[in-house]
């Protein structure tokens, strides 16, 4: 490379632009909405928000796996398990 590689444009070279690259059929398109009095959503998003609380309620429910504790566990700690 010369010293004058650092000096090109950053964009030279792209072959096409980003905006080019993308239908304009597909941005133009119309998505569908669910609407709830004043309050409207894309049914994409509202999926989203869904699966995100069923994962949450989840997260809540289920245990961690190996954490369970039983009535009659023993003390490991050399401290006689004194916090």
């Amino acid at each position: 490379m010369g010293p004058d590689a650092f000096r090109r444009p950053i964009n030279q070279g792209v072959g096409m632009p980003v905006i080019a690259a993308f239908p304009t059929g597909t941005i133009a398109a119309a998505g569908h909405y669910f609407h709830w009095g004043v309050i409207s959503v894309s049914i994409t998003n509202l999926l989203i928000v869904i699966a995100m609380l069923v994962l949450f309620g989840l997260a809540l429910v289920v245990p961690f796996p190996g954490h369970r504790t039983t009535a009659h566990s023993t003390v490991d700690r050399a401290d006689g398990g004194a916090s």
